[in-house]
């Protein structure tokens, strides 16, 4: 099972492969990295993700928590509608909406 993180200068950062406990040990750090070299605004677009469970979530608040410090702003795009259901049992549908694009 392997997963990536592909970045650009425009602030899109692309998830790709399958979002699992086993590739979120490396990712976790490839986000926060990858959100800090972007200037404010970031979008994650979950659209090269063919599998993922609540550590898909969990990147999710990683990409927030790291945003919030710089005081940037989180877009999400072709979220995967397993987490949406994972949002909603983790009372967190609402936040993520707000996010979603």
């Amino acid at each position: 099972m392997s997963a990536s993180i592909a970045s650009d200068n425009d602030g899109l950062i692309r998830l790709e492969g399958e979002l699992d406990f086993t590739s979120a040990v490396s990712l976790r750090g490839e986000l926060e990295q990858a959100v800090k070299t972007q200037s404010g605004n970031v979008t994650l677009d979950f659209a090269g993700v063919s599998q993922t469970n609540s550590v898909g979530l969990s990147l999710i608040l990683v990409a927030a928590r790291a945003l919030a410090d710089d005081g940037g702003s989180l877009r999400l795009q072709n979220l995967p509608e397993g987490l949406r259901s994972i949002a909603k049992v983790c009372e967190l549908e609402d936040w993520l909406a707000t996010l979603t694009v």
